[in-house]
């Protein structure tokens, strides 16, 4: 049984730090001075940022250089409080708090007691408050302290140890804002003496024949050994298409297992976006006592199709395979990387997942990389996934620095980067929208070498990584880094000597579209798994968020366009050849001419990929939607979900066969 925390009325309070927790006679002491804010409500999932901005605590971080005021919030602490009443029918069951998403660390009260303490905001929560939630009313309080010193776009990777999302302290598309808070699901819930912890399904479709096959792996915790049938159904709608049982012998504690189910059974495949329909079917396990009692159960929609990678067209033998087969047929893959949809991702919605990834369906696009500096996205976002065909290219929360980009290799680091590989694998592995797992973004060693060269399985912090994913799931991919090779990008001089698989880059134009087409036209990369070029968001929202600043002129010069969009002015490049003046304010136009360059240079570029399939497997564009509203940047989808002219555009180039 569960009960929904995020049902009830919560308040969050700002605390200086360590004060809530002032152990002195408290009668003497009155802790309002150590206040931050007054009591407020609160709405969970969410942040402490969003419900300080709803009662006008903070100003809006999206607007003007607002977000310069809101970095005190991740200095202090934060306790969000409610009132628990277990139903009548718990009274003497174990109770577990279970949080999807705590962000970042902190300590779980009843009733002003401390009885636990979280750190991580990558892996669930769940604490055992039998002994402090029987009988009677309860305040239940989840204080988070000081957000962790976290690096942001500069710094060193291998120094990386808290994992907390990196984006958001501050990149080259976003400014600095640290979340803090309850940003996902959050639940009480009664288990008896056997619980179904986790469950992974792993579909197998053969093409040929037009049947599939389930397997699951399964994560049981047992009071004592004990036999126990396990029951497993798949329904097409409601009518079931499959059935079986098996006997399993558990220990006591903890232990997985991995189930083969026996024979097989017809089913219509699942399908990418493009290429057929998203058939979908409802998977159940149950475990059962030997009297055929359920003790706990699983259920799911799973899809059935097969995925095999195949050299490219005339690829050196070293090379990864880069042609993606799907259900016996050849895909180009044309993506977009996918970030956060807000700054404060406990706040994103099923709405709002919705609405932008229909848009992505809509556009064309078949594939997302799920970035590894922002965060594991809500299981929504991969039920809509599944759903829509859109593959998910899932990283694990690495990044590079710029100062150094190789991977961690400390053994505290390791050990938490394991757990949150193994907690992502088996709370995301299952879904039919997953295409491959990669150990993060842009990781290279570049010391002693005269090129970057991106890392491979041998480092250890990637061989962990590797090893968790083939364990768990065996049938999908795992790419050390994006990109991958012996090389990070395309250098012309070395065009047909094998040198160019997956690659990064460029984020412009260079000096004119001749050149860029130039470029383009000698390019023999196998897969292109990030590249962009930048354009400005819609004047009417370069106005609605500069509060009391001015977006024109778009220069260094201009404050506005300094702290909000440094890396991506583009006037030296379009006010001579649109003839553009500071003196002579039109913004209009100015968006207009960025927006042109964008979309005439990505629809050659794609095209251009395109043209190469088998040659080329897939080109992903650096990056898809905007999370904050920011004046100019690589995005192709604004703020307000709405497609620039050159989503637009490459949608042609998407659909075209």
């Amino acid at each position: 049984m569960l009960l929904d925390l995020s049902k009830l009325e919560w308040t969050l309070i700002g605390w200086l730090p360590n004060t809530w927790a002032w152990m002195g006679d408290k009668q003497a002491i009155d802790l309002r001075r150590y206040q931050c804010t007054p009591v407020i409500p609160a709405v969970v999932p969410g942040s402490v940022q969003d419900d300080l901005l709803r009662a006008g605590l903070i100003p809006d971080w999206n607007v003007g250089l607002n977000s310069l005021q809101c970095e005190w919030v991740e200095h202090r602490h934060w306790e969000y409080r409610c009132q628990v009443q277990l139903p009548a029918g718990w009274a003497g069951q174990r109770v577990t708090l279970h949080a999807e998403g705590l962000d970042y660390a902190g300590f779980v009260l009843v009733d002003g007691r401390q009885v636990a303490e979280f750190s991580g905001s990558h892996i669930p929560h769940e604490f055992d408050l039998t002994d402090v939630l029987q009988g009677g009313e309860h305040r239940l309080s989840l204080i988070f302290t000081e957000a962790p010193h976290e690096q942001g776009q500069i710094g060193y990777t291998s120094r990386s140890h808290y994992f907390k999302s990196r984006f958001n302290y501050g990149w080259d598309w976003c400014v600095r804002l640290v979340p803090l808070g309850i940003w996902d699901n959050l639940w009480l819930l009664t288990a008896g003496d056997v619980r179904l912890n986790a469950c992974l399904p792993q579909t197998h479709y053969d093409s040929t024949q037009g049947i599939g096959s389930l397997g699951f792996r399964i994560q049981v915790s047992s009071s004592a050994a004990q036999q126990l049938h396990c029951r497993v159904t798949v329904r097409d709608g409601g009518e079931p298409i499959y059935s079986t049982v098996l006997d399993c012998t558990f220990g006591a504690g903890k232990s997985e297992t991995a189930l083969e189910l026996p024979g097989s059974f017809r089913v219509e495949p699942w399908w990418p976006s493009g290429m057929g329909e998203q058939k979908l079917y409802q998977a159940t396990l149950a475990l059962e006592d030997l009297d055929g009692i359920t003790l706990d159960s699983w259920s799911g929609q799973v899809g059935f199709r097969h995925i095999r990678w195949l050299p490219c067209e005339g690829a050196p033998a070293n090379a990864e395979p880069w042609i993606c087969e799907v259900n016996g047929m050849p895909l180009f893959l044309q993506g977009a990387n996918w970030v956060p949809i807000r700054m404060t991702y406990g706040s994103v919605t099923p709405a709002m997942y919705d609405k932008l990834l229909t848009t992505y369906a809509q556009v064309g696009f078949n594939l997302l990389r799920v970035w590894g500096g922002g965060v594991l996205e809500k299981e929504v976002f991969y039920n809509r996934c599944d759903e829509l065909g859109l593959l998910i290219w899932q990283e694990y929360p690495l990044s590079s620095s710029g100062i150094d980009n190789v991977p961690p290799h400390m053994p505290e680091s390791l050990a938490a980067l394991a757990e949150i590989a193994r907690s992502y694998i088996w709370r995301r592995g299952g879904h039919a929208s997953l295409l491959c797992w990669c150990g993060g973004n842009e990781l290279f060693y570049e010391k002693g070498l005269s090129k970057p060269k991106p890392v491979d399985n041998s480092d250890p912090c990637i061989a962990i990584l590797a090893g968790l994913s083939a364990e768990l799931t065996p049938h999908t991919r795992f790419l050390s880094s994006s990109p991958s090779g012996p090389s990070m990008w395309f250098d012309a001089e070395l065009a047909g000597q094998g040198m160019h698989h997956d690659v990064h880059g460029p984020w412009a134009v260079p000096e004119s579209m001749a050149a860029w087409k130039e470029y383009w036209d000698k390019h023999d990369a196998l897969f292109v798994s990030e590249v962009g070029v930048p354009s400005c968001s819609p004047a009417k929202m370069l106005r609605d968020y500069a509060g009391n600043m001015d977006p024109w002129p778009p220069t260094a010069d201009n404050p506005y366009w300094l702290y909000r969009a440094p890396w991506w002015i583009e006037w030296d490049q379009l006010a001579p050849v649109y003839h553009f003046s500071v003196d002579n304010p039109e913004l209009e136009r100015f968006v207009a001419a960025s927006q042109e360059l964008q979309a005439e240079a990505l629809v050659y570029l794609v095209r251009k990929c395109k043209e190469r399939f088998p040659r080329c497997g897939g080109v992903m564009l650096w990056h898809g939607h905007d999370l904050y509203p920011c004046p100019s940047n690589n995005s192709v989808i604004d703020y307000d979900g709405v497609p620039k002219p050159a989503a637009l555009a490459l949608s042609e180039v998407y659909k075209s066969r």
